[in-house]
């Protein structure tokens, strides 16, 4: 069986769903993907392709020590999100994150969340995926007659530490409310810290929302960050089938695919409610996670500790709907998300979001959405 190198800086995060998409759509070529870890693995490249003997690599472009060596010249390579020197090299194929669609995908969740005014904070100019998602925000706000305050290069402030201190007085001059927009979820959770220090209340005086969804990050933000989720899994896919035809065709022109958005998860960081209330948002929470593994409105009914009456009573007041209401938005928001992929069976969608039956989903869908779920896919998928 033929091998494919994966390079990345650290198998952690995004690029786990990443090789899992790569391994995946390998498979189907009876080709094997192999991890090369350029922060553990120090083995020369020249020593690693004479071992390895690939018949293509995938580059990951975020890494910091990307291989750059004319035996690399050789080979087929994909270049996935990579910098704009590898985008500017002739010819490339590369896959990349849908950047408009992500920052698209934001401004609809702080817009959602009430807010009035809007900020950037990005990663660092020299990534051209930072600056896209900055521009593409920053644009069609201004479609919207609204404007936008940004800080592109937070990492010339020095540390965290220092980012933070200096980060302080930069979100207290911000227009109150504001829906701020980070390059990824590492700078929102930099973001959050600063809005604590600064004694700033999130989301009331700032909702942030950040990119990737990376749990280890999102869940223990204070409080917990809403992100928009790239479909790294599909990237994977993308890139694998890229090489394949590559291998096939040696003259193949070049190619810029970009790969799509999976869906939103939305926390703390954005949820506004009508009447602030920390036993709703922890409900909330809850119903977040559990929702799609037969969670019941008795079970948050008991998680608030409250008879069932006022449970009800306070979370409508909140939130403007029924405990089974919100279930239900989770739940469809799923089925959306798994009805996008059109390698997901429409027969186990149902169970794998929390109802028992799909007879139930089936009607639910049709009322909801005007079309049955296999029309919507058609209309939708990816």
């Amino acid at each position: 069986m033929d091998t494919i190198l994966l390079f990345t800086d650290l198998c952690s995060g995004s690029r786990i769903p990443t090789l899992r998409g790569a391994r995946t759509a390998a498979a189907e070529h009876d080709l094997q993907v192999q991890v090369v870890e350029l922060a553990r693995v120090k083995v020369p490249l020249a020593k690693t392709l004479a071992f390895w003997k690939p018949v293509g690599c995938l580059i990951e472009g975020s890494s910091h020590i990307r291989p750059s060596s004319p035996l690399l010249k050789k080979l087929p390579v994909v270049h996935i999100d990579p910098n704009a020197k590898i985008l500017a090299a002739k010819p490339a194929f590369t896959v990349q994150n849908d950047n408009a669609g992500i920052a698209e995908r934001a401004i609809k969740v702080l817009l959602r969340a009430g807010v009035e005014h809007f900020a950037f904070v990005g990663w660092t100019r020299d990534v051209n995926w930072s600056t896209d998602r900055y521009e593409t925000f920053r644009e069609t706000l201004a479609a919207l007659g609204k404007d936008c305050t940004a800080l592109l290069d937070p990492w010339t402030m020095g540390n965290a530490a220092d980012f933070i201190a200096r980060l302080k007085p930069w979100l207290l001059k911000l227009p109150k409310p504001c829906g701020l927009f980070a390059a990824n979820d590492d700078i929102a959770a930099v973001v959050l810290d600063a809005c604590r220090a600064a004694g700033l209340c999130v989301p009331d005086d700032i909702a942030v929302i950040g990119v990737d969804d990376e749990p280890s990050v999102c869940e223990a933000t204070k409080p917990s960050l809403s992100s928009v989720r790239p479909d790294f899994e599909r990237a994977g896919r993308l890139a694998v089938d890229l090489l394949v035809r590559r291998l096939a065709q040696p003259e193949l022109a070049e190619e810029h695919i970009l790969f799509p958005v999976a869906g939103v998860t939305l926390r703390q960081s954005t949820r506004h409610l009508a009447q602030p209330n920390a036993k709703i948002l922890a409900a909330l929470e809850f119903i977040r996670r559990e929702a799609t593994h037969g969670l019941k409105a008795a079970d948050v009914v008991a998680f608030l500790g409250l008879s069932e009456r006022l449970a009800e009573t306070r979370f409508k007041a909140a939130t403007g709907h029924r405990i089974t209401e919100e279930i239900t938005e989770v739940r469809l928001a799923h089925a959306l998300e798994r009805l996008r992929d059109p390698q997901q069976a429409l027969g186990p969608i149902a169970n794998l979001c929390g109802w028992d039956s799909d007879i139930y989903l089936k009607r639910l869908f049709k009322a909801r959405y005007g079309l049955t779920m296999s029309q919507w896919r058609k209309q939708h998928s990816i």
